[in-house]
């Protein structure tokens, strides 16, 4: 049976080229299926530029400044379906469905903010965003 590996990590902003590759060659490292990565900084068109450095698909919600950014990248090798159901429009969170080996489940990448602001876990609990 093959293994499968999910990494989510907090990678503080990848804009820059030096240390997208750096992060790139860490989840090749880790033989990373699907990766989770919170805090991005990156907005619409830099996640484009991510995709054509990425073999695999990516689900994006977009950061509109330099804060926030979720991505969740799925190797090639992948062999599960997924779907995004949703994604805010702050950055802040993407939602997947998954079908693999017989099973659907949900996949769910957030970066949730650190202020008192609670609005993104009741959106999330209701899942009426």
């Amino acid at each position: 049976m093959a293994k499968y590996h999910l990494v989510s990590w907090n990678v503080g902003g990848i804009s820059s080229p030096v240390k997208s590759t750096k992060i790139r060659q860490a989840l090749k490292r880790h033989r990373a299926s699907i990766a989770c990565l919170q805090e991005t900084h990156l907005t619409a068109p830099e996640h484009r530029k991510l995709k054509r450095s990425w073999v695999g698909q990516i689900f994006a919600s977009d950061a509109d400044h330099k804060k926030g950014g979720v991505a969740i990248l799925v190797a090639k090798s992948f062999p599960g379906t997924l779907t995004m159901l949703r994604a805010d429009t702050d950055g802040r969170y993407v939602l997947l469905q998954v079908s693999f080996q017989g099973m659907d489940f949900y996949l769910l990448g957030v970066y949730g903010p650190n202020k008192s602001d609670h609005s993104v876990w009741r959106c999330l609990r209701s899942y009426k965003c």
